[in-house]
């Protein structure tokens, strides 16, 4: 029955993966997939539903709810002040609006690495994406692929320093630093960076050619999209304030004071106090309909927020089922060179979770003290055990039911036909290839 169990965590991952990729609504999705692997692993329909689906779905609704509202409000506030077109505008004079995918993903980056949050930087970058695509005539489909290879591969688990959670979880169990493993760090993120790079290009180019460009969506305010008219937009320097402020408040209470506060209250933090600004230094354009802002801005985070926190309602069906058992067990099992096994298991229990930070979560707790033990009996650096379990679950836990992705497609309302398979080269198989390279530059060269 085990491997009933198991094929049915799988038929529930294949059905919510392809209903989500025909665009079905996430609600229905997540239940049906639900339901398949409740059927599959003989498991209590209504403790299932009620129990286990409910609370995590409860659960990241109410601890994300202001996160989502504050960062749509921030979004749209930059836009109906001109601020994110102000922006836009000088990339697109100093740079021009043809590398716009550039731009937008060394942007992501430096936020990412910054320390904001993916889910801020979605509301954040959108605004200001949409006019360069507009302007350099490039698809939107290529969004969240480039959003995604920005804050979610090599500044998110590769580069040293990184303060995202993916990076400083290992640290609590493994004894080391946000800076594990320097320099095989670096030289994988750099790789990973070209291949995303060539990618996206390569991609603007064939659906160019194609004849496919930027299109506008029905929620898309034209008169924004359009840099030919600079009438009345403020000041480059007083556009980027509140973008900076972002970053810096966040950086500076979690890196310099290192402040106690939970994550999610710094960065709410960050947002209230960004909103303001937007509020303080654009004064009356800012302010212009607000009412309706404030309005709009709460309607498209609610939807946002609840379409992921219901696939994170299916997530705690699948982590309460004999099926994700017996795969975690077998996964911890394989007798292979600490590095390799501990990278496989991470991996496939983030694939199941639709979360690296998942995946290092439930790794850590039940093998973590195991593995230290392994590596120094070895002579392998807990370095490098750091650095390879942060990949491994980049590489596998952005598949279309990640939580992260389906944000970006519900709030742009790009649909996962047109871009997951852009996001599935830069955030499995670019990622995957960066475990890869990340445990050989080791092995061959002795790389840390």
């Amino acid at each position: 029955m085990e491997v009933l169990s198991v094929i049915g965590l799988i038929l529930g991952l294949v059905v919510l993966i392809i209903m989500a990729y025909k665009g079905c609504g996430m609600i229905q999705t997540s239940l049906v997939a639900a339901l398949v692997v409740v059927v599959t692993n003989r498991m209590d329909l209504w403790e299932a539903i009620n129990v286990h689906y409910a609370t995590f779905m409860k659960d990241y609704a109410g601890s994300y709810f202001l996160l989502f509202f504050l960062g749509t409000l921030f979004g749209s506030l930059m836009s109906v002040s001109g601020a994110a077109k102000s922006i836009a505008c000088k990339i697109a004079d100093v740079i021009g609006a043809k590398r716009a995918l550039l731009v937008v993903l060394i942007f992501t980056a430096i936020l990412s690495y910054g320390g904001v949050s993916m889910f801020v930087i979605v509301f954040t970058i959108w605004p200001i994406a949409l006019v360069l695509f507009k302007e350099g005539n490039i698809p939107k489909r290529l969004f969240t692929c480039v959003l995604f290879a920005g804050c979610a591969t090599f500044t998110m688990v590769g580069l040293p320093g990184t303060p995202q959670i993916q990076n400083i979880m290992p640290t609590e169990v493994l004894g080391t630093t946000a800076y594990a493993a320097p320099l095989n760090g670096v030289i994988v993120s750099v790789i990973i960076f070209i291949l995303c790079v060539v990618w996206l290009e390569w991609n603007r180019v064939v659906l160019q050619k194609q004849g496919i460009g930027f299109v506008a969506g029905p929620n898309d305010d034209l008169s924004q999209l359009d840099i030919s008219n600079r009438e009345g937009l403020p000041p480059f320097w007083m556009a980027i304030l509140p973008i900076v402020f972002e970053i810096a408040y966040i950086f500076v209470l979690q890196q310099v004071l290192r402040s106690s506060w939970d994550t999610n209250f710094v960065v709410i933090q960050a947002m209230v106090f960004s909103c303001l600004l937007v509020v303080i230094l654009f004064g009356q354009k800012a302010l212009q309909g607000i009412r309706q802002t404030i309005d709009d801005s709460a309607d498209k985070s609610v939807l946002a927020l609840m379409n992921t926190a219901m696939v994170t309602g299916f997530g705690g069906v699948v982590q309460a089922s004999e099926g994700f058992a017996v795969v975690r067990d077998w996964a911890f099992s394989l007798d292979l060179n600490p590095l390799i096994s501990a990278s496989i298991a991470t991996g496939i229990v983030a694939a199941a979770c639709g979360s690296c930070s998942g995946g290092l979560s439930v790794f850590l707790a039940a093998l973590g003290p195991q593995y230290v033990t392994m590596c120094n009996q070895q002579g392998i650096p807990l370095e490098m055990l750091h650095r390879s379990i942060t990949w491994a679950g980049a590489g596998l836990d952005s598949f279309p039911h990640s939580g992260g992705i389906v944000t970006s497609w519900v709030y742009t309302g790009i649909t996962p036909k047109e871009s997951y398979k852009y996001v599935f080269m830069t955030n499995i198989v670019f990622t995957c290839l960066g475990c890869v390279l990340t445990i050989a530059l080791y092995m061959l060269f002795g790389i840390v």
